[in-house]
């Protein structure tokens, strides 16, 4: 056939399917069961460019990397807004959320290294309140035992561990009364120091049957100097002999398997600075309450005492627990920026003496006095809390405000009239529940951090 007749052919047929398309029913002829359709001549010119129009304009994997980056924007945008908006986010010098990625890290290496945090307070934490809620769910998270370090004589004893010695030591505080007072800066970590100038045995416990990690440990150690005569210090029948020298000594018993009870015996003429109970790896977290102290007296502390000890436990993070003692004497402005201007020098201190450590500065707790017949908060607290707020942050140390996270104004009069009472009858102090409420908001806005943490390292 010639070519024109093909060409010819081709056209035929094409006509006549356009004029099928022109009179073919749009609904089709039914024949029995089965209907028969036929596309009108619209569909049948427009059916390629509509079928490219409707396919997707990405492949498989431009389209999976979308939904995936929109699913990144959506919790990022969740992040953000929680630590932005949160009345129990952790405030953080310039809004820099890698600011405790350092310590994040260090959690993770937890399994196979010692990570130690030092809590510092007033009455708020003694005893091991709020702080022992923390140490139990790092230590859960994370691994650890021991409850850390502990005086070698307790003023207010321990709720989770049972300790005492067997004479009267004197001693000298940092902190209190100015007649407790040593005549130079050997104080120790814990801000305190008893004279060892005769034989003692101290006893640990458990105090409590519930099982917790602190209530056991792998390690003794007694923090000591003794620059004018032997000390001598047994424990579990092993026996050391500390030769006189100038500097804070570490005498170490290790077990071979976990231990809930020990005796330490002492004898000799030394100061001894505290005694730690831990393990090798897993995360520390020391409890040092200080009653009436207002956390202005860090700089009274041997510097080489806190170097040595937040490098020994490898410390990377110091909480300072402070203000609400301070609130009654702050009546005037003056005397408001003296004691702003003290806890400056407080953190920029314990940033000198640790450079490894993050420092996190916690509020006051909401405080109630009668005004007009009602428990309120007291009219200065909450212009405490924001400018402890800026000397945090401007000093480059982090920031919670237990103020607001138990609700703000007039929040302690709920929690002390909860049932059961999460507050005591002064209005002040927390309850062993309060205080466990107050640990367990402060763990859970730690931890999104650490969560945010190991989503900026995913993706």
């Amino acid at each position: 056939m010639k070519a024109y007749k093909t060409v010819l052919f081709m056209f035929s047929v094409i006509a006549l399917l356009a004029i099928v398309c022109l009179v073919f029913p749009r609904e089709g002829i039914r024949a029995g069961e089965t209907t028969f359709t036929f596309p009108s001549l619209e569909e049948a010119l427009s059916s390629d460019a509509s079928a490219k129009s409707n396919m997707p304009s990405e492949t498989p994997e431009e389209l999976l990397a979308r939904q995936l980056n929109d699913m990144r924007m959506q919790q990022q945008s969740q992040y953000l807004e929680y630590f932005k908006t949160s009345n129990i986010r952790i405030n953080l010098p310039d809004d820099d959320l890698t600011f405790f990625d350092d310590l994040f890290a260090a959690f993770d290496a937890a399994d196979s290294t010692h990570v130690g945090i030092m809590h510092y307070g007033d009455s708020q934490i003694e005893g091991d309140r709020i702080t022992g809620t923390i140490r139990e769910e790092l230590q859960d998270t994370f691994g650890g035992i021991g409850p850390g370090i502990m005086p070698l004589m307790e003023t207010v004893g321990s709720i989770h561990i049972g300790q005492v010695c067997s004479a009267e030591l004197s001693r000298a505080f940092a902190y209190g009364p100015v007649e407790l007072r040593a005549g130079n800066s050997n104080y120790g970590v814990m801000g305190q120091v008893a004279y060892l100038d005769t034989a003692v045995v101290v006893s640990l416990w458990p105090r409590t049957k519930q099982t917790l990690h602190c209530h056991n440990f792998t390690r003794l150690t007694v923090l000591a100097e003794n620059p004018s005569s032997n000390l001598y210090v047994t424990c579990k029948g092993e026996h050391r002999t500390l030769e006189p020298s100038r500097g804070v000594k570490h005498i170490t018993f290790q077990f071979d398997k976990p231990q809930r009870r020990a005796s330490v015996s002492l004898s000799g003429y030394a100061n001894i600075y505290g005694i730690v109970l831990d393990g090798e790896t897993g995360v520390q977290v020391d409890n040092i309450g200080m009653r009436g102290c207002a956390g202005t007296m860090f700089t009274y502390i041997n510097r080489n005492h806190l170097t040595d000890y937040c490098t020994s436990q490898n410390v990377r993070l110091i909480i300072l627990q402070y203000g609400g003692n301070a609130v009654p004497y702050l009546k005037t402005d003056k005397s408001l920026r003296q004691y702003m201007g003290q806890m400056r020098r407080q953190i920029k201190y314990l940033q000198e003496v640790a450079p490894e450590a993050k420092v996190m500065l916690i509020g006051p707790s909401d405080m109630s006095t009668r005004i007009k017949g009602a428990w309120q908060t007291i009219p200065i607290l909450p212009t405490v809390c924001d400018s402890l707020r800026s000397v945090a942050l401007d000093s480059g140390a982090a920031y919670w405000d237990m103020y607001q996270a138990m609700g703000g104004q007039n929040s302690m009069a709920q929690w002390v009239e909860h049932n059961p009472p999460l507050a005591g009858s002064d209005h002040i102090h927390f309850t062993l529940a309060g205080g466990e409420r107050v640990a367990d908001l402060f763990c859970k806005s730690l931890m999104l951090y650490y969560d945010y943490y190991h989503w900026r390292k995913r993706q």
